[in-house]
């Protein structure tokens, strides 16, 4: 039995009641009072942790082996970074509608999200059976497996006979919760944007790997997930976001740090702590640096991004927040800083983790307020059949449109009567 068909065997037992440990996970935010909840929940206190903890697992680690991006990689996670590899094509196959109107949102993203929906169990079984396999498994193929279970939507056969009853029932259980995770890590295929939320839906991804020993709770792992996985993330979602042109959710604009990211810079500023080159934040301004370690170090490689992106404006004007990042003193005041912004203006926005799922992993104490709402099929710039809306009175006279009777008339101001 493949991926796929194994996890919907499990969703279907739990729709017919045999199994409601299968179900997938589910909103539990929907107004202050759960967020109130939140901030004061294991999950929060958990995930913010374990944020934490991988950006101190960077101290001192140095600039990054761009030649052996599975060094210190398990098995389940280098599986993870094929797969990463694999979406970056996926964008390739997919370009973007060069005949869309809209200023934001390119509707071929749509298809790009559709095939992560379809194939993500894959991928995700992939994961958990590359830790199974571990004993067995070298992280090189462990990174095919999980490049193949995306390119082609189907994880490689595993046996698992030698498993019991209640750990293939495990297995199920985090394939199910984990997929989850995934499909809400690259953006919204309806409003067409991406944003920290998204981004922390991925580092929620990781935290439930990480519970369920797909790697392991040490620095030197916790290091090359937060570096070699991120990076391969990033240049993920940088595709997304510039082929697609991804609306930014929730951007502060130019007030803010990163109209789509936090975490990077995070984890960025502490792989700065105590390197052996002598940068400091001021290092940010030299060109010259940025370009020849911008691979190597993950906050230049930010910086870079952002700068190749607002061409034309002093960096002052078009990234403010950064600019004053750069005048403090030490690498280790921006780290913290860091973490305290992304704790604020992430994880203690309701706008973002309202979307959050949760499960029996990344696991909710309450009850939420409410039943969810029936999530919208279309948006208001793409109507049916991917067409833009149009005004009524910029339709011309006598056109197809301009007779159908469903269109309503414009609406006149009351002393117009």
């Amino acid at each position: 039995m493949d991926a796929t068909s194994t996890t919907n065997t499990a969703q279907n037992n739990s729709k017919n009641g045999a199994d409601d440990n299968n179900l997938p996970p589910k909103r539990f935010i929907y107004c202050p009072a759960d967020m109130a909840n939140f901030q004061l929940s294991p999950a929060r206190r958990d995930l913010l942790a374990f944020a934490s903890a991988m950006g101190r697992s960077c101290i001192g680690s140095g600039a990054l082996d761009t030649n052996n991006p599975l060094k210190n990689l398990t098995p389940a996670m280098a599986s993870l970074y094929g797969s990463l590899k694999a979406m970056v094509d996926w964008i390739r196959e997919m370009p973007p509608d060069r005949n869309a109107k809209a200023r934001f949102g390119n509707p071929a993203f749509r298809k790009w999200h559709q095939r992560l929906m379809d194939r993500s169990s894959a991928i995700v079984s992939a994961i958990v059976d590359a830790h199974i396999s571990a004993t067995s498994m070298t992280v090189q193929e462990a990174s095919e497996a999980g490049f193949m279970a995306a390119q082609n939507g189907v994880a490689k056969l595993h046996d698992h006979s030698a498993l019991s009853e209640a750990e293939r029932i495990k297995r199920d259980e985090i394939i199910v919760e984990c997929t989850a995770y995934l499909q809400s890590s690259f953006g919204h295929p309806v409003r067409l944007d991406y944003g920290t939320g998204h981004e922390s839906s991925f580092l929620i991804f990781i935290y439930a790997l990480f519970k369920s020993a797909c790697f392991y709770p040490n620095p030197q792992s916790l290091r090359a997930v937060a570096m070699s996985i991120f990076s391969q993330y990033l240049m993920v979602c940088r595709g997304l976001q510039n082929d697609y042109m991804l609306e930014p959710a929730g951007s502060h604009g130019v007030w803010g740090l990163d109209d789509y990211h936090c975490l990077p810079f995070y984890f960025g500023a502490c792989q700065l702590m105590d390197n052996v080159e002598g940068f400091n934040p001021r290092s940010i301004h030299n060109n010259s640096t940025l370009e020849d370690y911008h691979e190597a170090y993950m906050y230049f490689g930010c910086i870079r991004y952002i700068k190749s992106l607002k061409k034309g404006a002093p960096f002052q004007e078009t990234s403010p927040m950064l600019n004053d990042i750069s005048m403090i003193e030490s690498w280790s005041k921006v780290s913290s800083g860091l973490l305290r912004l992304y704790e604020g203006e992430v994880l203690g926005k309701l706008p973002v983790v309202q979307h959050f799922v949760f499960g029996k992993i990344f696991e909710a104490n309450w009850s939420p307020s409410k039943a969810p709402p029936t999530a919208p099929k279309q948006n208001f710039i793409n109507g049916p059949g991917g067409d833009e809306c149009v005004a009524p009175w910029a339709i011309a006279p006598g056109s197809d449109a301009s007779n159908n009777s469903q269109l309503p008339g414009p609406t006149r101001a009351p002393w117009a009567k």
